[in-house]
């Protein structure tokens, strides 16, 4: 047996699933070397449920979460897990909002405290609330100066129609942002957070009924929500033609340039051969196409990478690199050469060989800690994959055939339709 097989084998038995009468599932792992437990979760309230004029609000909700309930204080949150030596982030994204933590095993009832009452009773008070704006719309202003951000929404809002919540960036705007009241905050997070629509995963040293009977003393009197919205993404019809828009930003020393193509979601069935197309392609290896032909070949970038972002709705696949100004209409030539002749060949066998190699062999040193195999367990549970997916990852990968890649890459990388943004200064 390999080292790799080992890996995932010793890491990864298959967690235990339970779920509340109130719809809250909990997702355990044990792992006893060492005392310690690390919490990972999901709320599925991300920016796909912001209002289309109020982009940000998810994002503005998620800040708001470590900031004060009803009751104890930003300080005395902090405080709670400090004095225990724990952690716990909020993070918000475009399908759900995630949170993260580590602690001693002993001191797990009362991190949960602390977890349960931050997702349940934020306080969103004037100050705080105050203090959070200030702080996204910094955020929003250092993002408009970054010129791979800033073709990346131009190329979403090409891609997306109007009203797509893909369109629309999470982070918000400027205005949207100075536009959301409090209001706004407690009325958005009644309607989207509830027990229903969370996850709890609960890696290392946990004691399974121990575990549950804590869910259930934070959790489990949580009401589900009245009317919850449908956790989907509304299908985008694919561009009519090539759209190119160019984004003038003086000063700037580099242009990003941003081809991006329709993708398609992470239940899909071609998702694991498109996952190894785009892998190929430029997905995450300095010997991708890209970065051989591009970069290593034609000198014309300093970086060049191919994304596939699969969620519950169809994400886009934008391929982005950074370059000299003047080479920006050659680097996007260059792109789309790559991306036809993709398209054209596929994969050789070789190269598929390479990429199973690699994503089978990166695979166990993510479930080396406990926050890696919790990230992997939830990963599964969001998007319906069993909770033996991390047991059967490896056999997935191997058993994509060199055909189903082929096809995966004449169906989706492919340059008619797609778009294409450059932004910096002089980058026409």
């Amino acid at each position: 047996m390999s080292d790799a097989q080992t890996l995932v084998r010793a890491g990864a038995s298959r967690p235990t699933r339970t779920q509340l009468p109130n719809g809250l599932v909990l997702l355990l792992h044990e792992n006893h070397a060492n005392p310690t437990v690390a919490i990972h979760g999901l709320t599925r309230a991300g920016a796909i449920f912001d209002p289309a004029t109020k982009s940000g609000v998810s994002s503005f909700v998620t800040s708001m979460l470590d900031r004060g309930t009803l009751g104890r204080t930003a300080l005395q949150q902090a405080e709670a897990l400090e004095s225990l030596g724990a952690s716990l982030h909020f993070d918000s994204g475009p399908e759900a909002i995630t949170f993260s933590g580590n602690t001693l095993a002993e001191d797990l009832p009362r991190v949960l405290d602390v977890l349960a009452d931050a997702l349940r009773n934020p306080a969103f008070t004037p100050e705080q609330t105050e203090k959070a704006r200030d702080e996204l719309l910094i955020r929003v202003k250092i993002s408009g100066e970054n010129t791979g951000y800033v073709a990346s929404r131009a190329a979403n809002e090409m891609l997306f129609p109007e009203g797509h919540p893909f369109h629309r960036p999470a982070i918000g705007t400027e205005a949207s942002l100075r536009s959301v009241t409090r209001e706004d905050l407690a009325s958005f997070h009644a309607g989207q957070y509830g027990p229903a629509e969370t996850v709890v995963v609960l890696a290392g040293d946990v004691d399974p009924e121990a575990a549950q009977d804590e869910i259930r003393r934070v959790f489990g009197d949580w009401r589900r929500l009245e009317r919850p919205a449908p956790f989907k993404v509304p299908v985008a019809p694919a561009p009519s033609g090539t759209q190119r828009r160019v984004v003038e930003m003086k000063g700037k020393s580099q242009a990003d340039v941003v081809v991006a193509l329709p993708g398609l979601a992470r239940t899909d069935p071609r998702y694991y051969a498109a996952m190894i197309a785009n892998f190929v392609l430029g997905g995450g290896s300095l010997s991708s196409r890209l970065m051989d032909q591009i970069r290593d070949k034609q000198g014309l970038v300093y970086g060049v990478y191919s994304n596939l972002n699969a969620g519950i709705g169809a994400g886009p696949i934008q391929i982005r690199a950074g370059t000299n100004p003047k080479n920006a209409d050659r680097t996007a030539e260059a792109i789309l050469a790559e991306v036809n002749r993709m398209h054209d060949e596929g994969p050789d066998a070789h190269e598929l060989e390479e990429a199973v190699s690699y994503l089978t062999g990166v695979f166990p040193v993510r479930l080396e800690t406990n926050a890696g195999v919790a990230a992997q367990i939830l990963g599964a549970e969001l998007y319906g994959l069993g909770v033996d997916y991390i047991e059967r990852y490896p056999s997935i990968i191997r058993g994509v055939t060199l055909e189903k890649t082929k096809e995966a890459a004449r169906a989706l990388l492919k340059s008619d339709p797609h778009v294409l943004a450059i932004a910096g200064s002089h980058a026409a």
